[in-house]
C-alpha cells in the first residue's frame, strides 16, 4: 500500500492546499504565484501534490500544454513539465518522483498528447535528469551551457526542440537587464534584493517583466525561461541566485568594486 496520495490542485482548492513551494499565504511570492496560477489554470496548467498519510505535503509536479509553456521550447501537442520537487530527505518514502511522473504521463495519454517534455540542467536548481531517464524519457536536444531537452514519447512525430537563436536574443538587451516572469514564487525576493543592491552602488538595473508564455518563448535568452540577468548582450545568470552571488557577479563581470 502506498505511503502517500496524489491530489490535483486547481482554482477550486488552491486556497486550501496551496502549491507546495511557499507555504506562507502572506509571502509576496505566494501572492504573486497564486495570481499567476489562476490565469494559467485556464490554459490547462496542472499541479499535483504528494500528500503523506499524515497529511504532509512531500512533493509536487507542475505541467502545462506545450502551447502555453513558459520553458523556452517548441513542444506543440506535448505536456511540458515546469517543475518537479520531492522532499526525499525529509520523508523516507520511496518512488514519489516516479509516481508524479506516471500521473502526468497518464494525463498525457488520456488527453491525446504526443508525450511529455521537460527541460533538465546540470545545475542544482532543477531536478536531475536521472529521475527522468529512469522513467522512460530520452534526450532529444541540448544547448549550451548546461541544458537538455528530454521527452517521454507516446507518438513518433513532432519531436520538441530548443530554439537556436540564443545570440540573437541576447543582442536585444543593452545595459544591465533583469528579465523575469512570475512562474517561480522566489522571483519576488530576488527582484527586491537585486534592485536594492544596484541602487546602493549607483547602478541602473532595468527590470523587464515577461507577461505571457509566447513572449517568454520568443525573447528569453535561456531555456529555463524564468529569470535572466543580461549585461550588454552577455548572459550572466539564468536561474534564481542569492544577493551575495549577484554582488559577486557584478564585481567580476562588470569590474566593479562593491563594498
Amino acid at each position: 500500500m502506498a505511503d502517500f496520495n496524489i491530489i490535483t490542485i486547481d482554482s477550486n482548492n488552491i486556497d486550501d492546499c496551496g502549491f507546495f513551494c511557499v507555504k506562507d499565504t502572506k509571502h509576496p511570492g505566494y501572492i504573486t504565484k497564486r495570481e499567476w496560477l489562476q490565469r494559467r489554470f485556464k490554459e490547462g496548467l496542472k499541479i499535483k501534490l504528494i500528500m503523506t498519510e499524515k497529511g504532509k505535503q512531500a512533493g509536487f509536479i507542475e505541467y502545462i500544454p506545450g502551447e502555453y509553456t513558459w520553458r523556452v521550447v517548441h513542444a506543440p501537442e506535448y505536456l511540458v513539465i515546469h517543475c518537479i520537487w520531492v522532499e526525499s530527505k525529509k520523508y523516507s518514502i520511496k518512488g514519489m518522483a516516479s509516481a508524479l511522473l506516471r500521473a502526468c504521463l497518464e494525463e498525457a495519454k488520456t488527453g491525446g498528447y504526443k508525450g511529455l517534455a521537460v527541460v533538465s540542467s546540470d545545475g542544482t536548481w532543477m531536478a536531475d535528469k536521472s529521475v527522468f531517464l529512469k522513467n522512460g524519457f530520452i534526450r532529444v536536444d541540448e544547448t549550451p551551457p548546461h541544458y537538455q531537452l528530454l521527452i517521454h514519447r507516446l507518438e513518433p512525430e513532432n519531436v520538441p526542440s530548443f530554439p537556436v537563436n540564443w545570440e540573437e536574443r541576447l543582442k536585444r538587451f543593452k545595459g544591465l537587464k533583469l528579465i523575469y516572469t512570475h512562474q517561480c514564487p522566489y522571483i519576488g525576493k530576488t527582484l527586491t534584493e537585486f534592485v536594492q543592491l544596484a541602487n546602493m552602488h549607483g547602478l541602473k538595473l532595468d527590470l523587464v517583466e515577461v507577461h505571457s508564455a509566447s513572449e517568454a518563448r520568443d525573447i528569453m535568452p535561456s531555456p529555463y525561461g524564468v529569470i535572466c540577468l543580461v549585461y550588454n548582450g552577455r548572459l550572466l545568470v539564468d536561474h534564481p541566485i542569492s544577493k551575495t552571488r549577484f554582488k559577486n557577479i557584478l564585481q567580476k563581470e562588470l569590474n566593479l568594486h562593491l563594498i
